[in-house]
């Protein structure tokens, strides 16, 4: 497997770089891919290390979730407002927030037709908005396993 730059460079991924003309100095871009190739090996091995991480981490959440749920559904239950951790010294208190839903396209929708009384109207709203919403560049890279 190999990565072709757009400076017409050829890296291979076992730590041998091709060279190309179109570099200026040889010696350098030499040095230059040797050094890529060390870092997108260091990158692979955190990208799978970070990988297994994550997903114990969702496990957990899932977890801590589940287990907050419980707390939650017999603190309300027993009208238990605090409870006073002995071993830590902490508290637990139950605690109500109101916060608003997003506005995803189908809920925004669905508030101008109400507040503009026409779905005409709401419709012009949402394009005008679809149409001059800030877009943000956003570069990151993407490994692909091979397929074999």
């Amino acid at each position: 497997m190999s990565v072709q730059a757009q400076n017409q460079v050829q890296v291979t991924f076992d730590g041998s770089p091709t060279v190309s003309a179109a570099a200026t100095n040889p010696a350098e871009a030499a040095n230059e891919l040797q050094q890529l190739s060390a870092v997108i090996k260091g990158w692979k091995e955190l990208h799978s290390e970070t990988s297994v991480i994550k997903e114990q981490l969702r496990e957990k959440t899932k977890r801590l979730k589940a287990m907050e749920e419980m707390i939650l559904r017999i603190m309300k239950k027993n009208n238990i407002g605090a409870l006073d951790l002995a071993s830590t010294g902490g508290r637990l208190l139950y605690r109500k927030t109101n916060s608003k839903a997003s506005l995803a396209p189908k809920t925004l929708q669905l508030l101008l037709t109400e507040h503009l009384k026409s779905d005409a109207k709401a419709a012009e709203a949402m394009k005008y908005i679809t149409e001059h919403r800030e877009t943000k560049p956003r570069e990151s890279l993407l490994y692909e396993k091979e397929v074999e």
